[in-house]
């Protein structure tokens, strides 16, 4: 999955040292090194979507959803209720179950962000 949300990111495997660096980051829940000004920007479209409103930069908690969106940030702890929730609200929201890495990067970031509408 993580890997996923890499390509998905970045729009290629990584290969270098900081590279790998940051897929471990992503898998820990940490914002990787690299950013990707394309991927924040769609996930700031996915944003609007699910929340009816554009994201505050300026707040953590839409930043936060901003990136486990972009980058795929996994929690450390999971929460199976909030991501059965998430899922129903993803699909509430798109019309269909989440198939690919973008889509369970937003379903993560509705169970995890804090981000309201």
């Amino acid at each position: 999955g993580v890997i996923n949300s890499y390509y998905q990111a970045y729009g290629k495997l990584p290969n270098s040292e900081a590279e790998w660096s940051d897929v471990l980051k992503i898998a820990s829940g940490r914002w990787p090194s690299e950013r990707n000004a394309k991927a924040e920007a769609q996930a700031k479209v996915e944003f609007a979507k699910v929340y009816k409103r554009q994201a505050n930069m300026a707040s953590n908690i839409d930043e936060n959803a901003i990136m486990i969106m972009a980058y795929g940030l996994l929690p450390l702890n999971r929460n199976l209720n909030s991501e059965k929730a998430a899922i129903k609200t993803f699909r509430w929201v798109y019309g269909h179950d989440p198939v690919n890495a973008l889509a369970w990067n937003v379903v993560r970031a509705i169970a995890y962000s804090g981000a309201k509408r």
